[in-house]
């Protein structure tokens, strides 16, 4: 069967439907919160911040889908062009706050600077961690062009100059969806979880900084990849440090980046959530190679084409189904912010690896190191982010509690494997 290429006609410069994953994020979103996602760059020298305006202007003129904010239709939310400029800003306060998408013409995003730093800010519905790399990547390699650098050609930068494409504008998710396939129904599963007041918009960040190659040394003495080895940690560290008894099974929400498995240069969300659970049984004292025995693989299996493709087709079903159409978005609301709720509950926490920062190397000289955090949501205490450039592997949890047991056990774990690691934090 042939993928679905027939979608609502649009223009870029005026309008825009949100995606398949924009729908839930746009849905959940509250008047004081909307999942809002952080990647920074740390340069090895103090930024510029009139050059680095003069570099967002451009880039923002390359990557139009970003000068845009939510709206709320009839029928559907959709994504509109403003007029706004986009500015950069000195940044101030906690990082990740949440992005105003209801009561400005903003752009909803925002670029922020602090001495070395540079940060991309976005909501959740406008892209995911696979776009938002690559766009705090051409604005930095703008930014440096604009200094005189020459840069060396690179097929994964979006260049000023270059027109938007189709397919960096487009909803991903439609485009590959396929008429006429079902996804295999699979038996949920009821995942343990902390269950706390939490205090948001004020979010807690703890860096863990060592070298890929350390990690992967660990990883490979377990015959895993990192982003499973980590996964395996952060298992470990929920077993060690839960003062109750774990009876269920500790579930790690993974987002797949999608674009190199479809082939797809996509701007907009296209990731898939794949689970990796280990069910200890009640017992604590779990040995970390069993944990690693257990979860070996359990990625992969779900990364093959025929199994996304069935996931991806059932989903956009779900949503574009024609008894769904003449429902008022208010209702439709409902149904979007319950499928979220339902979701967030069905893990135990997550960690997002957005892979490593490609860039040309005359970009790369200036980069010490990267930083990425995941939003808080209402649902869930924590979540892990990691992004590697220059051989330097971040690992970044943002917090909505004070306690930091968890934290110290993971990065201790770390250590006691062989990966020494630097910490920073934004906790006193």
């Amino acid at each position: 069967m042939e993928a679905k290429t027939s979608e609502a006609v649009f223009a870029p410069d005026v309008w825009f439907p949100v995606d398949n994953a924009a729908n839930l994020y746009s849905a959940a979103k509250r008047r004081n919160w909307a999942r809002t996602l952080r990647l920074a760059f740390i340069l090895n020298e103090p930024v510029n911040p009139e050059l680095l305006q003069r570099a967002l202007d451009d880039t923002l003129v390359r990557i139009p889908t970003f000068s845009a904010i939510v709206k709320s239709g009839m029928f559907w939310n959709y994504f509109e062009r403003t007029n706004a400029r986009a500015t950069v800003q000195k940044e101030t306060a906690t990082p990740g706050r949440p992005i105003n998408t209801g009561s400005t013409m903003q752009p909803n995003f925002r670029i922020l600077y602090y001495k070395n730093r540079v940060a991309l800010e976005v909501f959740h519905g406008m892209t995911d961690g696979g776009g938002s790399i690559r766009f705090l990547t051409s604005l930095i390699a703008r930014y440096y062009e604009l200094q005189g650098d020459a840069l060396s050609d690179a097929p994964h930068l979006l260049r000023f100059g270059d027109e938007p494409t189709d397919e960096e504008m487009k909803d991903p998710y439609l485009r590959n969806s396929v008429e006429g396939i079902s996804a295999k129904n699979y038996k949920e599963v009821e995942a343990f979880r902390i269950r706390e007041p939490l205090t948001l918009n004020a979010m807690r960040v703890t860096h863990g900084i060592c070298r890929v190659e350390d990690v992967k040394r660990a990883a490979g003495a377990y015959a895993l990849t990192l982003t499973e080895y980590l996964t395996a940690v952060l298992i470990q560290t929920y077993l060690q440090t839960t003062p109750v008894v774990i009876d269920k099974p500790v579930s790690v929400s993974i987002p797949l980046d999608l674009r190199r498995r479809f082939g797809t240069q996509s701007m907009r969300n296209f990731c898939y959530m794949s689970d990796i659970a280990f069910d200890p049984q009640g017992r604590r004292d779990v040995p970390f190679g069993e944990i690693c025995e257990a979860i070996a693989g359990t990625v992969q299996s779900k990364a093959t084409l025929e199994y996304l493709t069935q996931e991806i087709s059932q989903n956009v079903r779900a949503q574009s189904s024609p008894l769904l159409r003449p429902v008022p978005y208010p209702l439709k609301r409902v149904f979007l912010l319950n499928t979220y709720r339902k979701n967030q509950n069905s893990f135990t926490t997550f960690l997002s690896n957005i892979g490593e920062v490609l860039a040309p190397p005359e970009v790369l000289r200036h980069i010490n190191h990267a930083e990425f955090t995941l939003g808080e949501t209402p649902y869930n205490p924590f979540g892990v982010g990691i992004v590697s450039v220059n051989g330097l592997l971040t690992i970044t949890f943002n917090d909505c509690r004070d306690d930091m047991e968890k934290q110290r056990f993971f990065f201790r774990f770390l250590t006691s494997q062989g990966v020494p690691v630097r910490v920073e934090s934004n906790r006193k």
